[in-house]
């Protein structure tokens, strides 16, 4: 089976192409294909390489982030690195869902009103949701009536103790929803589940922290193979300083500047997410 994974960050686009026969492997497969998009303003690194060896390397003027995604998924079938000689070869697409609030917590079949779940949900992750919503789209419209999979960061945290997922204001907070989801659950429990293997040992005798480390970062406590506490929170914002993400900050510094410079919301969101963490103490 020839599975495409597109994986729609805030500051990259990558996907592999992997065939996985008819049972899972136990060491990580090796891509059949692997792309990537590096984002630089209007400009764009693209970069692919295939499992024989062939590269393509270029920067890009960027009309729209579809057209370059585009470009960059029909690599796959032209020119030098192509490994299928049509998209009618590929027989499913996975996606990586940053934000699935309380009602994703599984791996799910995209639908239209899936695909509306997720839009809603954009407003708790606007830099990654609203980016992954282009990823599907382009797939229905360059492979037609392809399945496509949703799998959601923040389904392996469903289970966090209430102790780590309520947040110490009002308790209306909780009916409103607000509470700790996490997130780069995919990748802590991926972490979590090679560590088990290459150690030798049951995941379910282990305690482990995992780290996320890159543009986003997290870290994850695991005990037993289940999250039982995350840096990051109701947003993807909380937690680790990052690239362009403060991570934690006093609260405070918020109301202060709501108060004191007359900053929207809208502006705030803006200032957290695209000006502050590495690139704004540089």
């Amino acid at each position: 089976m020839k599975i495409l994974v597109l994986n729609s960050g805030s500051s990259s686009q990558k996907s592999n192409l992997y065939d996985i026969g008819e049972e899972l492997p136990k060491d990580p497969p090796v891509a059949e294909w692997e792309g990537k998009i590096e984002w630089d303003g209007d400009e764009a690194d693209l970069q692919v390489r295939n499992s024989r060896g062939a590269r393509l390397k270029k920067r890009m003027t960027v009309r729209s982030r579809k057209h370059a995604i585009e470009e960059l998924l029909q690599s796959m079938w032209t020119g030098d690195a192509r490994v299928v000689a049509s998209a009618l070869e590929i027989d499913v697409v996975g996606h990586r869902i940053v934000h699935g609030g309380s009602e994703y917590l599984t791996p799910t079949v995209i639908t239209g009103e899936v695909k509306a779940g997720i839009e809603r949900l954009a407003k708790f992750a606007p830099l990654h949701n609203r980016a992954e919503l282009d990823g599907i789209e382009i797939i229905e419209k360059q492979f037609r009536e392809m399945i496509q999979v949703a799998v959601f960061d923040t389904g392996f945290h469903r289970n966090l103790p209430e102790s780590a997922r309520v947040y110490p204001g009002p308790y209306e907070w909780v009916k409103q929803g607000i509470r700790r989801y996490g997130f780069h659950g995919i990748n802590h429990q991926y972490c979590a589940e090679r560590a088990a293997q290459m150690l030798g040992k049951d995941l379910s005798g282990l305690k482990l922290v995992t780290c996320h480390l890159g543009n986003g970062c997290s870290l994850a406590a695991i005990r037993e193979g289940r999250s039982v506490d995350t840096t990051m929170g109701f947003t993807p914002l909380e937690g680790l300083m990052m690239g362009t993400r403060s991570g934690s900050v006093d609260p405070g510094i918020l109301t202060f500047l709501m108060r004191e410079s007359r900053i929207s919301g809208e502006q705030l969101d803006e200032l957290l997410n695209t000006k502050s963490g590495f690139l704004g103490i540089s």
